[in-house]
């Protein structure tokens, strides 16, 4: 096509922008069949590649090669060669796999179009106009659609169970779940992290169903810190972490919703699970020891609140005053749960972690809406948990999903 316009062969009305009938006449020298121009014989992609594309502009009711064009004339073209044998066999050469077609747009578009749909949340019909605007090359709504797909496919085929393996093998990860508007209902975003890993998977139900599914809590056998939501505690081989920053806000909730001595053991509980945080945190910092004494003290003073806070809400008189004593209750019985990072160095005080893993995911929500299919968000979850693992891995996310539209994604070494 590009040596047609070259050769001035290619007319166009400057008025109705369609081809003259040499022109249609030349276009089907090169192209067979087509459907741009019913009856026509000219392949539905040929004007506005050549026209929209920018190799071509329209000049005095002719076609002319743009800047754009002449350069792409002079790249050398694919060209499948066929050989034949003296004894009568013909070979012929295959195409790279990004040429599925005799035009097709190129895995470095195709990952670009994927991180402006899910890197960078733009809509699909956003994300198309961004292409055409920044490359001059027009992209249909439903190709950029197809791009995800063909990325997704690819990812969750040949890169997510490595991911899973390596959180499953891990000695801490942090797992967590959110709501997830999908398909006019409630979904749920699970998610379980390292800090080199992600995992990111989009379940119809929220608990147990749903991670047996995800399949890495069946088999985890680290340390799990989450918050105190009962479907963690059924993974009995996993050593289970609470997370503080969860705790510290119910108590605080106690503070503002109790008077007298409930709110000041409350506070008592604040301040010690504070004071332990600080002293673990500045002994790790200096490379020392945390001081023995000093965490026996304020343990000592979280569990004389927590035994004192049960027993004064013990007549659960109230709706208010059950909640009070079920966390009363809960920090006094699962005390080593919640202080485990005084003893194990890598366990954190908190699960802000997984809270940040899911903070991108929730703001795609905000920015762009609901997702309109469970299979749309599954694919979601599947490239978001491919770029976040690449870029705790030090990978560029456009470097990622270009090789990932490219049929080859970057894998991380497995566990």
């Amino acid at each position: 096509m590009l040596h047609l316009v070259a050769a001035g062969r290619l007319r166009c009305s400057e008025t109705t922008r369609r081809p003259a009938a040499a022109t249609v006449a030349a276009v089907a020298e090169v192209l067979d069949g087509g459907d741009f121009y019913p009856g026509e014989p000219i392949a539905a992609f040929a004007w506005p590649l050549l026209q929209a594309g920018g190799l071509a502009e329209l000049a005095g009711g002719r076609l002319q090669l743009s800047d754009r064009g002449r350069a792409a004339l002079a790249k050398p073209e694919h060209q499948l060669l066929t050989l034949a044998c003296v004894c009568g066999h013909h070979t012929t050469a295959t195409a790279p796999p990004q040429a599925s077609a005799p035009v097709a747009y190129g895995p470095r578009l195709a990952g670009i179009g994927v991180y402006l749909l899910h890197g960078q949340f733009l809509s699909v019909s956003r994300t198309a106009a961004a292409i055409k605007d920044l490359f001059g090359v027009p992209v249909a709504a439903g190709t950029v659609a197809g791009w995800v797909k063909r990325t997704a496919l690819g990812v969750i085929d040949q890169v997510l169970p490595v991911i899973a393996g390596r959180i499953a093998a891990a000695p801490v990860a942090h797992f967590d779940e959110t709501g997830m508007r999908t398909a006019g209902r409630l979904a749920w975003l699970h998610s379980a992290s390292t800090p080199t890993d992600v995992l990111l998977a989009v379940h119809p139900k929220r608990g147990t169903t749903a991670m047996d599914a995800i399949g890495i809590l069946p088999h985890f056998r680290g340390v799990a810190v989450h918050d105190a939501w009962a479907p963690y505690d059924t993974y009995t081989t996993a050593i289970h972490a609470l997370c503080n920053a969860h705790v510290l806000r119910e108590l605080v909730y106690v503070t503002d919703t109790a008077t007298g001595q409930v709110a000041d053991l409350a506070a008592q509980a604040i301040r010690a699970l504070q004071q332990l945080n600080r002293l673990v945190t500045a002994a790790h910092t200096a490379g020392e020891t945390p001081d023995q004494a000093a965490l026996a003290d304020q343990q000592h003073l979280l569990r004389s609140a927590v035994v004192l806070g049960a027993h004064a809400t013990a007549e659960r008189g109230s709706k208010l005053q059950r909640k009070h004593h079920a966390l009363f209750v809960r920090l006094r019985d699962r005390r080593d749960d919640y202080l485990r990072f005084l003893t194990d160095p890598h366990v954190p005080f908190d699960n802000n972690a997984a809270e940040q893993t899911i903070r991108m995911p929730k703001l795609r929500i905000k920015v762009s809406g609901s997702m309109r299919t469970l299979t749309g968000a599954e694919h979601f979850a599947a490239i978001r948990s491919y770029t976040a693992t690449a870029t705790r891995q030090g990978v560029g996310m456009l470097d990622a999903l270009i090789t990932a539209a490219a049929g080859s994604p970057w894998t991380p070494t497995t566990a």
